[in-house]
């Protein structure tokens, strides 16, 4: 979920889902269409920044993430597969966070967005300094609907926590088949 400081601090519009958005909202189905369309129409460095803007109207729709699909880990966070695009090129999945629950830091192998569907998760972005160790750049809380967008490779290593008292649900869509191989996202640094 890494992003640069001035664009957590823009895309920062208070608690709740944006008001605007609702009128904008669309279904998971409908969401699926849209992200396979963009990707059928070839990827770039953008690409991630398109599917971010459909993702953020899927979030400004209310209660379509299943029950199931939001069942908290014991230990860990735990992840649900909500869509695999039969083609690979992207997987949809829900993130669940109790307290206390996060991630190491880390890059990813694919492009993605992320974005809130509930609770207040803290992501940590940081820079790469000598000899491959890492430097805390900027740290923010996120709200229901913030998106947040990433992009192959270790340059913007992150991590992701719930550092709140209430479980946080994420939403992450990602160009890649992660139902063939669920831990290949993740660069550990």
């Amino acid at each position: 979920m890494a992003v640069s400081a001035d664009k957590m601090h823009e895309r920062r519009s208070g608690a709740g889902r944006p008001a605007a958005a609702a009128a904008e909202a669309i279904d998971f189905d409908e969401y699926i269409r849209r992200v396979g369309a963009l990707c059928e129409a070839g990827s770039d460095d953008r690409l991630a920044s398109r599917v971010g803007r459909e993702a953020r109207r899927l979030l400004a729709a209310d209660d379509w993430l299943p029950a199931e699909c939001r069942v908290a880990g014991a230990d860990t966070y735990r992840r649900h597969v909500l869509y695999a695009d039969p083609l690979g090129r992207f997987t949809v999945l829900s993130v669940v966070w109790r307290p206390g629950q996060g991630t190491p830091v880390h890059g990813h192998t694919a492009w993605g967005a992320v974005g809130v569907y509930s609770g207040r998760p803290s992501v940590a972005n940081y820079r790469l300094v000598c000899d491959g160790a890492v430097e805390l750049a900027c740290e923010a809380v996120c709200a229901p609907g913030d998106i947040t967008c990433v992009q192959p490779g270790i340059d913007y290593p992150h991590r992701v926590y719930n550092a709140g008292d209430d479980v946080a649900i994420t939403v992450h869509t990602y160009g890649r088949d992660l139902v063939a191989d669920p831990a290949s996202i993740n660069i550990p640094l």
